[in-house]
């Protein structure tokens, strides 16, 4: 009876870093790829000044990705940007993340694999909601944000649409206000900044 529970344990110990070794990348040849991709984009001029990159399993793959954050040289509002490069398990090599690379403000929650982000300049712009779905995002709301009236008496319409409901409302307020989610004016980096 003892050596079964010990033989039980051996199985469950080796299952389980079998699955962890066919789950995880070797980190030498992905830092070597992820830095290639790095130094493409300072050739380029595409690394921003100021960026900060690490690898990161940003999607819940349980895959390493890369993340690039910066802060946008032009415009108005809040400019806190990222460029992603998804780390694609079939192909073993990283792809361009166009969805996350044109979304302002990042947020990620990581539990429920999803993000939120938004732009909002002088005119108004859009906050959106995305949910993973392998390596790409869903859109679970989009929310245009317009700036209407004149110097004297302006306010804002927000007009939302959820996906999931298939519902449209439409809010006008004088004071912008985002749902919780998108932490309006509260970004938070995900590496972190030393003054």
């Amino acid at each position: 009876m003892a050596l079964m529970k010990i033989l039980q344990y051996i199985f469950a110990l080796l299952s389980c870093f079998f699955f962890y070794t066919s789950m995880s990348q070797p980190n030498s040849s992905l830092k070597k790829k992820a830095e290639k991709i790095i130094a493409v984009l300072k050739d380029s001029g595409e690394y921003a000044m100021g960026a900060k990159d690490t690898l990161i399993d940003l999607n819940g793959d349980r895959y390493l990705d890369l993340l690039i954050e910066y802060y946008g040289g032009s415009g108005t509002g809040l400019k806190n940007r990222i460029t992603v490069f998804l780390y694609d398990s079939s192909k073993k090599q990283f792809r361009d993340c166009g969805q996350l690379n044109y979304l302002g403000n990042p947020t990620f929650y990581f539990k429920k694999k999803e993000v939120a982000g938004y732009y909002i300049a002088l005119g108004g712009d859009s906050a959106t909601q995305l949910k993973w779905n392998g390596l790409k995002l869903d859109t679970l709301e989009y929310i245009e944000v317009e700036v209407l009236g004149n110097s004297a008496d302006f306010f804002f319409r927000l007009t939302s649409r959820d996906y999931k409901t298939k519902k449209k409302t439409i809010q006008r307020m004088k004071t912008l206000k985002l749902p919780p989610m998108y932490k309006y004016w509260k970004y938070t980096p995900i590496i972190k900044r030393e003054n």
